[in-house]
């Protein structure tokens, strides 16, 4: 007999619910980036459609995420000639 399993059990989550949690944790972050992350990721571990992901998608998209809010907001803490404001 075959074991039943849940997309949550084998590693799987809602595409657009990833999407939700993202632009919630990133507000400053457009869609189109979003977007552009996301897919990066998921092509880097599986390529295909979008519709459900690895949840490991969501973490590596939240990782690259912060490395770049992080860069901009210190870029953005310099003022024009290096110092911190």
């Amino acid at each position: 007999m075959v074991e039943r399993f849940t997309l949550g059990d084998a590693g799987y989550i809602m595409y657009s619910d990833m999407l939700d949690r993202l632009r919630e944790r990133f507000p400053s972050v457009p869609d189109w980036r979003l977007d552009q992350i996301v897919t990066a990721e998921h092509d880097a571990i599986t390529g295909g459609i979008l519709q459900i992901v690895p949840a490991e998608v969501e973490s590596g998209a939240i990782e690259m995420l912060s490395r770049e809010t992080d860069e901009r907001e210190q870029h953005d803490a310099l003022s024009d000639d290096g110092e911190v404001a």
